[in-house]
């Protein structure tokens, strides 16, 4: 009876197993469930000045200071930014999409948009981390008492990405996993601190790069994978066919690039770019910042290769 017993319950566990890896989870690539409110602040960083911001986070509709929706709160933090030039406008797309899927975002735009150095960056994620943390303590703030203050991620483009590696290998910087688009920084004398930082990185680290990218190509992104970031590190590495440096901003702006020649227009179109670079940016976070384990589909393995990704490489790290 015993014996039979035992078979029962563990019966009941492996069917309540089954059941729940066999839930359903929200495409990475496609908008999630919440609404997006937003609100602007800034924050002051010392050695470089005020950092613009605009704060995004779940809400019932969309709009400035729309209604906060706290039905999954707290939600994880994850700071966002543009690259040498742009501002946190020119990848709102990222924010609102990270939004839509359950996060509290803090995109900035650094004080001098055309500085040389990543550090600038960097300093602005470690104080973006800390100017959520405030948010979140401060009874006047839309995002009162609604963030996971003790889990976030950073995602930046091109300097911004130098900058995003660079944080994420800061000691006691808060970051818990990372998203370099096309970072800069590789072999570079202006961007020696990217790669110091890159070679004391521990946490998850996911690098993503357009393979037609003219202003970091690939053979200047690839290193921080294979060289740089320790083995021991959970790292990837994602080459998206056809994919060039302007196809990771929000749409209108990569559409002005164009007309300005400042990049063609690619092969696979500006909206495959990003709806790939999402699928794979929202199921890193979905699965590290929040322990989701059905996203591992979407990043570990064979199953995991999108159809317009021409490299695909991932470290399980220690």
């Amino acid at each position: 009876m015993k014996a039979l017993k035992c078979s029962a319950t563990l019966l009941v566990i492996t069917m309540a197993a089954i059941l729940t890896s066999c839930i359903s989870i929200a495409p990475p690539d496609e908008p999630g469930a919440y609404h997006v409110g937003e609100y602007s602040i800034s924050y002051n960083v010392s050695d470089y000045g005020t950092y613009e911001a605009t704060v995004r986070y779940p809400a019932e509709e969309d709009g400035q200071l729309a209604s906060v929706d706290d039905s999954a709160a707290p939600y994880p933090g994850i700071i966002v930014s543009s690259g040498r030039g742009g501002g946190e406008w020119s990848v709102s797309w990222i924010s609102e999409h990270l939004v839509s899927h359950g996060y509290v975002t803090l995109a900035f735009t650094p004080p001098d948009m055309f500085c040389n150095s990543t550090t600038q960056w960097a300093a602005g994620f470690i104080g973006g981390i800390q100017q959520l943390k405030l948010q979140n303590s401060d009874p006047s703030s839309p995002v009162y008492g609604l963030i996971d203050t003790e889990t976030f991620g950073v995602i930046g483009l091109s300097m911004g990405g130098g900058g995003c590696l660079e944080a994420a290998g800061t000691a006691n910087s808060g970051v818990d996993a990372a998203v370099p688009l096309a970072p800069a920084g590789y072999n570079s004398s202006h961007t020696t601190a990217t790669m110091n930082a890159a070679a004391n990185i521990s946490v998850p680290v996911q690098l993503q790069i357009g393979s037609a990218d003219t202003f970091v190509p690939p053979e200047r992104v690839l290193p921080f994978y294979t060289d740089i970031i320790p083995d021991t590190t959970t790292k990837q590495y994602i080459e998206i066919n056809g994919g060039n440096h302007i196809g990771f901003l929000t749409w209108n702006f990569a559409e002005i690039a164009v007309l300005f020649e400042i990049e063609p227009e690619i092969s696979i179109g500006f909206e495959e770019q990003r709806r790939i670079s999402s699928r794979y940016f929202t199921a890193w976070f979905q699965y590290h910042l929040k322990g989701l384990k059905g996203y591992d589909r979407y990043i570990f393995g064979d199953d995991a290769v999108e159809l317009n990704v021409s490299v695909f490489e991932y470290n399980i790290g220690q």
